[in-house]
């Protein structure tokens, strides 16, 4: 491998500089048409090999409220909408919460906690909950050799 240890160029770049250097008849020509279908292959490749469509715009009309809805209805929506963002912010802090507890690090959501019981309310507590019901308590090899042997099915 030793012939890749060693890399000299100067003497390839030289060489090419001096042939382009000589005088030829025709050597702008031929890199104007070298330089050209160049241009016009990379061009068709890019255009005609994976074609695309640019999308036509469109309007598309939507309506999810009446018109003559009051301001009330307007601020009960907007109500909802900040209680649905506070219930799944807190639902994804208790998770939080309890990746930090497994992992052992210290994560504190005191604050947003405050600001979820205050938004939500009573409801707020429950969300934290953990909501999962305990695993099946399984019994010892001492319990089991107390109750005896299993009857024989029938």
């Amino acid at each position: 491998m030793g012939m890749f240890n060693n890399w000299d160029v100067t003497g390839g770049v030289s060489d090419f500089w001096d042939y382009i250097r000589e005088p030829r008849p025709h050597r702008w020509t031929s890199w104007g048409v070298a330089i050209a279908f160049a241009i016009l292959l990379f061009w068709g490749f890019g255009k005609y090999l994976i074609p695309y469509e640019k999308p036509q715009p469109q309007i598309i009309y939507f309506e999810n409220w009446s018109a003559n809805r009051s301001e009330a209805d307007v601020r009960a929506d907007w109500i909802a909408r900040a209680k649905e963002t506070t219930r799944e912010n807190a639902k994804r802090r208790a998770e939080f919460q309890k990746l930090a507890d497994m992992m052992g690090v210290d994560y504190d959501s005191t604050e947003a906690d405050k600001v979820t019981r205050e938004t939500l309310g009573k409801e707020a507590d429950t969300l934290t909950k953990d909501t999962k019901p305990a695993p099946p308590r399984r019994s010892t090899l001492a319990e089991r050799a107390a109750r005896g042997p299993a009857p024989a099915p029938q």
